[in-house]
């Protein structure tokens, strides 16, 4: 097999410490939708209810990282199976793509 048609792997982590981060995530977006749910209508205050919408978006991503983590797929690219880099996963531990497919997603 030559280097270049070799699959990549994901990039070492710590599952563990991910895990209780992204559950700790989770729980603090958790409790902003609670405290935003009384008036989180399109109606009554457009804010909360865009905050709420935008925060179970990322509640979503949180949980898909998780679901990643547990069937050991969690650093890798949903979309081409590639390493997403270190740097990205520290600034964002539930990103789902890697630099170069989150572009092409961005330009859509």
């Amino acid at each position: 097999m030559s280097l270049d048609t070799a699959p990549r792997s994901a990039p070492k982590i710590d599952t563990a410490r991910i895990r209780r981060f992204l559950e700790e995530e989770l729980r603090e977006r958790e409790a902003i939708i609670r405290e935003a749910s009384p008036n989180a209508a399109p109606n009554v205050d457009p804010v909360s209810w865009a905050t709420s919408k935008a925060t179970q978006r990322v509640m979503d991503q949180i949980t898909a990282a998780l679901d990643r983590l547990e069937a050991g797929t969690y650093g890798r690219c949903i979309r081409c199976g590639g390493a997403i880099v270190a740097a990205r996963l520290d600034i964002m531990p539930y990103a789902e793509n890697c630099i170069d497919c989150q572009r092409d997603v961005d330009r859509r």
